[in-house]
């Protein structure tokens, strides 16, 4: 099976992350961005999915154990480009030209959570899944531009919570939390994301100027947040 699927369904693209827990290092971020290279150039699409092809994870975030490998080997400069390639697929996906729906279908914790907050829409299975951000928990600061991506697509309120806390939110609890556009069982969250996609069917050229407008902020910060990777600002 491909580490990530691509299928088209009318204007609709649908991306599958396909590595099991699809924890994110230097080569899951490098193919994520491929693809959406891929969707904007050789196809029609309007709106991307993404979602994954496992039954209780969407994505578990950073792969701490390859970036651990990689710091005790010494290998420091490594883990600063997958920071860089992680912020730029933030960024990507902030500006992308096409509307995007998160279909997380499980788990997504740490940066698969980020990930996710960078799509325009985001809907959850009901039945089963966390939403988490355990950075306090992990030791690693929250960057000035995730946070203030936090603080745009959700309340102050929970955005802080999320953060300070690392609190497990429910899909229910995300839904309620105004997280997420919705909460569903798994065997209707297909069906109900994908026709609220196809419903979508927004032009791409209003979508890539709004996107601008809305995100140029948090896009800003982020480019700050490159700032404190490439500095050796954050310790890695």
């Amino acid at each position: 099976m491909a580490k990530l699927d691509l299928q088209l369904e009318d204007k609709v693209a649908v991306l599958t992350m396909n590595e099991g827990d699809n924890k994110l290092n230097l080569d899951m971020c490098n193919s994520l961005l491929a693809m959406l290279n891929r969707v904007e150039r050789e196809t029609d699409a309007l709106t991307l999915v993404i979602t994954s092809g496992h039954e209780r994870i969407w994505s578990n975030g950073f792969d701490t154990d390859w970036v651990e490998a990689r710091l005790a080997a010494g290998d420091n400069q490594t883990v600063r480009e997958f920071l860089s390639r992680d912020l730029e697929l933030r960024r990507r996906l902030l500006l992308f030209p096409l509307l995007t729906v998160a279909a997380i279908n499980g788990h997504v914790f740490g940066g698969g959570a980020v990930m996710s907050c960078c799509c325009d829409f985001r809907f959850m299975r009901a039945d089963r899944g966390f939403f988490c951000i355990p950075v306090v928990d992990r030791q690693f600061p929250i960057l000035p531009g995730t946070a203030a991506l936090l603080q745009n697509v959700m309340p102050f309120a929970v955005a802080e919570e999320l953060v300070l806390t690392g609190r497990r939110f429910t899909g229910a609890e995300c839904a309620a939390s105004h997280i997420i556009a919705g909460a569903y069982p798994n065997d209707e969250l297909r069906g109900r994301v994908m026709a609220f996609a196809a419903g979508l069917n927004k032009g791409r050229w209003i979508i890539e100027q709004m996107k601008r407008v809305k995100n140029g902020r948090v896009v800003k910060l982020m480019e700050k947040d490159l700032e404190y990777v490439e500095d050796g600002k954050v310790k890695v």
